[in-house]
């Protein structure tokens, strides 16, 4: 009988629980293998709207980044100082919020269009 009342109890606590996390995998439409039009992950994106960090999974491993949510974008990158200011913040992607594209990638050519699938 107590372990029922602990588990409704655990049940209506984690309702009120809030954790955003958004999860994406990025892709070029169309690029991929030669047996089809399938579009090939060039990375994913985890996103902690509440710990304001973001996480890009490559091949090569995972860079964890600052996150900054604005009115248009999801914008990861870094703060060039402890305060944490909105001017003092170095975007490296920006992820559209209405189209889940990639609108800029500092160290990436955007010669074709980069689109985010929201998991």
């Amino acid at each position: 009988m107590i372990k029922k009342i602990v588990f409704i109890v655990f049940l209506l606590i984690s309702n009120f629980i809030k954790a955003d996390l958004i999860k994406f995998e990025c892709f070029m439409p169309g690029v991929g293998d030669n047996w089809g039009n399938k579009s090939k992950v060039l990375f994913s994106l985890t996103m902690g709207v509440e710990t304001k960090k973001a996480i890009q999974t490559l091949k090569k491993g995972n860079l964890e980044m600052d996150l900054l949510v604005t009115k248009d974008h999801y914008e990861l990158g870094m703060y060039t100082d402890g305060t944490k200011s909105k001017d003092r913040f170095i975007p490296v992607i920006k992820l559209n919020k209405e189209t889940y594209n990639i609108d800029y990638a500092k160290y990436m050519d955007l010669v074709a269009p980069i689109t985010c699938l929201k998991l």
